[in-house]
This record gives structure tokens, C-alpha cells and sequence, in this order.
């Protein structure tokens, strides 16, 4: 089980940090912005598009959007931690996990999927300011006008989904290693007793 755990932190990272860096989020035509990247020229032959990337907070054009890059980029950090937290558990001996790494790494995973959900609930206000609006044609928060949603934006609720699982993956792990010290203190317990009797 900690083996999936540790694969899984990982997998959904990379997935998260990928679709962040996509511009596929909102679409109109031969334009796609991201959180962090818009694209102009054809869709279907990505070699002939022009990307520009919002490098800092002041060329990105909203502040609901600065915002929402934040703390979307706070929920990847976090949950890159938390994964190297759950990597680091696999060189440490068993019974360290629970009080040492176990529990902080599912802790911030939690933190990472409600900051990542809070961060993608925010995007869409940036649908009012002047530059969605002049890409998606009268576009208001939470309503994209003639633009439609992208798989980048897609991809990052899903990873989301599936990351709400690596806490409870975590929980199971935790009850595994409690069982097998248990169940290693029970049997060192029994062979002392037994060395007693004889």
C-alpha cells in the first residue's frame, strides 16, 4: 500500500504541475489561455502557435486571476511536498511513519487538495476581466461566453478528484504499520513467554 501511495503522490503531481502549465483551460478559435500561458494560432498544429508565458504576477491580467495562480501554485507545491514527504518515508524504518513523516505527509495532502480546489473555484472569476472578455466575446465570472473549457482545466479537477484519495491511501497505511508492530511486539512478547516456560 505505500508503494501506491508514494506512486500515486507522485503521478498526480506531475499531472497538476502539467496541466498548470497548459493553456488549454479556456478556448475561442485560435486562441487558449492557461493560468500561466495563452496561445494564439491553430489548435490542431501546436508548432505553429504562439505562446506567451506570464513569467511574474504583473503580467498576469486580472487581479482574481493573480489570486488564483497563487494559490494554485501553493496546492501544487504542497502536494509535490507532501509526495517527498511520502518518499522519504519508504528509507526510514517502519515504525517511525506514523509520528515522524506519515502523519504530516497526509496532512498536507489534505491542505494541497482543498488549497487546489479553492484555486480552481476562483479561475473562472477571471472570466470578467478585459482580456477574457476580448478573447471570449462578453464573458462574465463563472460564464465563459463563446469560449469553451479546455483540457487543461479538465485535467487539473480531475487530478484533484483523484488526489483525494492519497490521504485516505495514507490512513490505510497508517492502520497497516500499526498492525504489523502490533503484531511484532505481540509475537516477541509470545517467544519470551515461551522462552520462560522452558
Amino acid at each position: 500500500m505505500g508503494s501506491l501511495w508514494v506512486t500515486l503522490s507522485f503521478i498526480l503531481s506531475f499531472i497538476l504541475a502539467f496541466s498548470l502549465m497548459s493553456s488549454a483551460w479556456f478556448k475561442h478559435d485560435k486562441t487558449t489561455f492557461g493560468v500561466f500561458v495563452q496561445c494564439a494560432g491553430e489548435i490542431s498544429s501546436p508548432c505553429n502557435q504562439t505562446c506567451i508565458t506570464f513569467r511574474t504576477l504583473e503580467e498576469i491580467p486580472d487581479m482574481s486571476w493573480k489570486i488564483s495562480a497563487v494559490i494554485l501554485f501553493t496546492g501544487w507545491l504542497l502536494l509535490s511536498f507532501g509526495a517527498l514527504l511520502v518518499l522519504s518515508w519508504t528509507v526510514i524504518p517502519a515504525g517511525l511513519c506514523q509520528r515522524k513523516l506519515c502523519t504530516p505527509a497526509r496532512h498536507t495532502q489534505i491542505i494541497a487538495v482543498a488549497v487546489t480546489i479553492l484555486g480552481l473555484l476562483l479561475f473562472p472569476v477571471s472570466l470578467r476581466s478585459t482580456f477574457a472578455k476580448q478573447i471570449c466575446n462578453s464573458s462574465l465570472s463563472y460564464r465563459s461566453g463563446s469560449c469553451s473549457l479546455g483540457w487543461g482545466y479538465m485535467m487539473a479537477i480531475i487530478t484533484v478528484m483523484l488526489a483525494c484519495f492519497l490521504p485516505i491511501i495514507g490512513r490505510y497505511n497508517i492502520n497497516e504499520m500499526k498492525t504489523k508492530v502490533l503484531r511484532s511486539k505481540l509475537t516477541q512478547r509470545m517467544l519470551v513467554c515461551e522462552e520462560h516456560m522452558y
